[in-house]
């Protein structure tokens, strides 16, 4: 079976060997289902997610980064949308297509770098990612972590703290947490917390996305501020949900 060609958009998600490993999976998978070579372009397109044609008789597939690690029934309905067929069978394809495009919408964008401060008026991110880095990844986590963008103003009823972007290699932590009255080692449990997502991916059981497993949470739970910083967050839910940077 010839495998499928590719050619790769070089959005900032994975390390080069993880990239080139995850498109060439996705070109080989459409060579199979459709049982002729595919020549794969990965994009970054903000607005058509796939597209496919033929050039001088090959199949051409252009497909968003959000696909390199779709599941096998995405895969199926991307190779549907490229087959000839009943048009049912078609749409049924598009629809499939759709709705991860709708799932995953955030992700559109991704490959493009953001800036990120990650100095703040009372916490440095930077420091403290060095310092977890060595003493607990042995320099092995590759991130840029920065602040997220503070958003309105008012009470919060719920408040994701940090938040770590597969894609992009992006660690943004919210905010609130950068205000006097927010210990140094709770930040640096989020931002260890966020770390951790690099090493111990997600993992899919029944069709379901684990994001923190049972090894992410006997890691996390290893980490010498995770109990205390665990209190504080009860104690102090209602200081965070109160505002942001002051």
């Amino acid at each position: 079976m010839a495998a499928g060609q590719l050619e790769l958009f070089d959005a900032r998600r994975w390390s080069r060997e993880q990239r080139v490993a995850e498109a060439a999976r996705l070109a080989d998978a459409l060579s199979a289902l459709l049982t002729e070579p595919v020549r794969l372009v990965v994009h970054d397109n903000r607005s058509t997610m796939v597209s496919w044609r033929r050039v001088q008789g090959r199949l051409h597939y252009r497909v968003h980064h959000m696909f390199l690690d779709a599941p096998g029934e995405v895969v199926e309905a991307l190779a549907g949308f490229g087959r000839p067929g009943p048009a049912p069978r078609r749409r049924s394809a598009g629809r499939r297509i759709d709705a991860w495009v709708r799932r995953h919408r955030g992700r559109i964008g991704e490959g493009r770098p953001a800036r990120l401060e990650p100095r703040g008026r009372f916490h440095d991110l930077a420091a403290l990612f060095r310092e977890e880095n060595q003493a607990w990844f042995g320099g092995a986590v590759t991130a840029r972590i920065g602040w997220g963008a503070l958003r309105g103003g008012g009470r919060r009823r719920s408040i994701k703290t940090g938040v770590y972007l597969h894609d992009q290699r992006v660690i943004r932590i919210h905010p609130a947490l950068d205000r006097p009255e927010v210990p140094g080692y709770y930040v640096r449990a989020v931002v260890f917390h966020e770390m951790l997502h690099q090493l111990v991916p997600v993992v899919e059981r029944r069709g379901r996305r684990v994001v923190h497993p049972a090894e992410f949470r006997r890691r996390e739970r290893a980490h010498p501020d995770y109990a205390r910083a665990r209190s504080w967050e009860a104690a102090n839910l209602d200081l965070l949900l109160g505002g942001g940077r002051r």
